[in-house]
C-alpha cells in the first residue's frame, strides 16, 4: 500500500510538472506576443511625434501646401455598409 501511494504521488507530481510546463511555454508566447505589439505602438508613437507626422496630418486634415506645390482632391468610391475592416484602429489607421 504505501508503494502505491508514493507510485500515485509521483505521478501525479509528474502531472502537474508537465501542466506546469505547458503553462510556462504559453505564457512565454503570450510574453512574445505582448512584446512585439509593445514595439509596434512604440513605433507609430514615434511616428506620431515626429515632424514627418505633423506635417502629413496639416497636409492630410487642414489642406496645407508649400510654395509651388499644386493641391488635388482625390475622390474614391463609397465605401460598402457591411465591410469593415478588422483590427484595432491602430492597426488600420496605421497598416504594417
Amino acid at each position: 500500500m504505501i508503494a502505491g501511494y508514493f507510485l500515485y504521488t509521483a505521478a501525479l507530481g509528474a502531472l502537474r510538472a508537465h501542466q506546469l510546463g505547458d503553462d510556462r511555454k504559453q505564457a512565454e508566447r503570450e510574453v512574445t506576443v505582448l512584446e512585439e505589439k509593445k514595439k509596434y505602438l512604440e513605433a507609430v508613437r514615434d511616428y506620431v511625434a515626429s515632424d514627418a507626422y505633423v506635417e502629413q496630418e496639416a497636409r492630410r486634415q487642414l489642406g496645407y501646401v508649400r510654395d509651388g506645390e499644386v493641391p488635388f482632391v482625390v475622390i474614391s468610391p463609397p465605401l460598402d455598409e457591411g465591410s469593415r475592416p478588422a483590427g484595432e484602429w491602430w492597426q488600420r489607421l496605421f497598416p504594417r
